[in-house]
């Protein structure tokens, strides 16, 4: 019975993947994560595995409009029961930009940094607490970007709240300029936190560099939050990512820090990555993120 389960489960998957031009992707990474500040009587060294199934489907109206979803599954550990949600997306894009619902990025997150590691031992996040949805920030569910040439403007919001209780409103616009092989750019969030002061209850205004230099790529960014009155103190967080491509090598520098309370110390790694060929890559990283050492290793296979 299971059998006929199967095939008949794949059938309908084929027809609906020929009908809805849809594909299929996958990624997954498996390593060690070291963390020298886990809880007294857990192990600082564990098993490391992420796995994601990507479904995206595009389609065209007679009039030339472009529409389409994206959905991914994640399981996020070796004993993981089910997959789970991991973001999904619905857009409508023409000439007039595009128009997307759901699992959207916040607007003034133009151009975050990259992490060091496997999956990340958590350098960018100290440099970006304080943009999108970071540190007690909203997310947002919809997102319009319009894009001309080298110059590229998105706005983002948090629609309609499900509850009466904590009607959290949050809006962000960035704009990104790209000539040749280098960017800049500027994000503003705006968020208010309804029945509690929160870290993000303000503004935030965030500045952002990068580029390449030959072989050497460098990205920056600065953030400023402005505290609405009675609200957390105003803060600012900042951040540099420098990446040395050599043939199959890559070689790369994080360096981030914030006023954040509980942030006392500079947040700083550095990792490596080997290009083996036909989606797989063995990366690792270490580093010290707010004075705990972190450490990652192992590989990255896409599908």
């Amino acid at each position: 019975m299971k059998k006929v389960l199967l095939a008949s489960t794949i059938l309908a998957m084929s027809a609906t993947v020929a009908a809805a031009e849809m594909t299929l992707s996958g990624s997954g990474v498996m390593g060690l994560d070291y963390n020298d500040g886990a809880a007294v009587g857990s192990d600082k060294t564990t098993t490391l595995m992420e796995t994601y199934i990507t479904f995206t489907g595009a389609g065209e109206t007679d009039g030339g409009l472009s529409f389409g979803m994206k959905a991914t599954m994640a399981q996020f550990s070796t004993d993981a029961p089910t997959y789970v949600d991991d973001g999904t997306t619905l857009f409508i894009s023409g000439a007039f930009g595009t128009l997307t619902y759901g699992d959207v990025s916040e607007a003034d997150e133009v151009a975050t940094l990259s992490d060091i590691g496997l999956t990340g031992i958590g350098t960018d996040n100290v440099a970006e607490a304080l943009s999108g949805d970071s540190n007690g920030g909203v997310a947002h569910n919809v997102n319009y970007t319009y894009a001309t040439g080298a110059l590229s403007f998105s706005a983002s919001a948090n629609i309609g709240d499900t509850t009466a209780v904590a009607k959290n409103d949050s809006m962000a616009v960035g704009v990104k300029y790209t000539f040749g092989d280098y960017y800049v750019g500027l994000g503003y969030n705006a968020t208010d936190i309804a029945n509690a002061i929160g870290a993000r209850d303000g503004n935030t205004t965030s500045l952002f560099a990068g580029g390449s230099f030959g072989a050497v790529a460098v990205k920056a960014m600065y953030s400023d939050f402005s505290a609405d009155a009675g609200a957390a103190a105003d803060l600012s967080a900042w951040g540099l990512t420098a990446d040395y491509k050599m043939d199959a090598l890559t070689l790369s520098l994080a360096y981030s820090d914030n006023d954040l309370v509980g942030n006392t110390k500079a947040s700083y790694g550095l990792g490596a990555a080997y290009d083996l060929g036909g989606g797989a890559s063995v990366k690792g990283g270490v580093g010290s993120v707010n004075g705990t050492t972190r450490a990652q290793v192992g590989v990255s296979m896409s599908f």
